[in-house]
């Protein structure tokens, strides 16, 4: 009897130690954690950075402008677009227009007169003398003059016309943009020469002068 009690305790403790072994691997399979998928992923690249801007770039002025320019070199105005083609040295290429007409009557008989002008300004300005976006400006140029007149009187009908050039020398203030786009400002002196100018009695046959100013308004970018 005792052989079948024996018997009996080692087949259940043999059982038991079997279950605990069934019972052991699954926690040991749970506690083994799987790889996360961040751990998988690979590591993002590193931003580019941006391109430096050197000292010099940073004190250059905007190279592009667009203005209007009361008075000055075509005399009423005009509307020009300069380009700095170095760092201090701008070329400005202008355009203007001006049609002036007039009539009178007279015994029953109308008499009429015309003109139109077109001005052309070219001319080169120096801002080395600067500091930051504020400049003395220093210029010199010519501006082109196109005149075509034509007139009616007493069934006669005339017309003409001809090319007038004549020199621009300036010296005023600037305020341009430096490094960005932004609002451009120009006021100063100017100097229009040609023959037959001047203030007091212009003789055709002399080269004169005449004081004029200039205020230009506009962007440069």
């Amino acid at each position: 009897m005792s052989n079948v009690s024996s018997r009996c305790v080692v087949a259940v403790l043999s059982a038991l130690g079997l279950a605990s072994v069934a019972w052991a691997a699954p926690s040991e399979a749970q506690d083994d954690p799987a790889p996360s998928a961040s751990a998988a992923a690979p590591a993002p690249a590193p931003p580019t950075p941006a391109p430096k801007i050197s000292d010099d770039d940073k004190d250059k002025l905007a190279p592009n402008s667009i203005f209007v320019e009361g008075l000055g070199a075509a005399i009423g105005y005009s509307i020009n677009y300069e380009r700095m083609v170095i760092d201090d040295l701008g070329v400005r290429v202008g355009l203007s227009f001006l049609s002036i007409g007039a009539s009178t009557n007279a015994g029953g008989s109308t008499s009429t007169a015309g003109a139109k002008y077109v001005f052309v300004p070219v001319t080169v300005s120096y801002v080395g003398v600067r500091s930051g976006s504020s400049a003395l400006e220093l210029g010199a140029g010519v501006t082109v003059l196109y005149v075509s007149a034509s007139s009616s009187a007493a069934g006669v009908a005339t017309s003409g016309a001809g090319i007038v050039p004549y020199g621009v020398f300036l010296v005023g203030y600037r305020l341009q943009p430096v490094h960005h786009a932004g609002f451009m400002f120009r006021i100063g002196m100017s100097a229009l020469v040609a023959p037959g100018l001047g203030l007091d009695n212009p003789n055709p046959s002399k080269l004169g002068a005449i004081p004029w100013p200039y205020i230009s308004m506009g962007a440069s970018f």
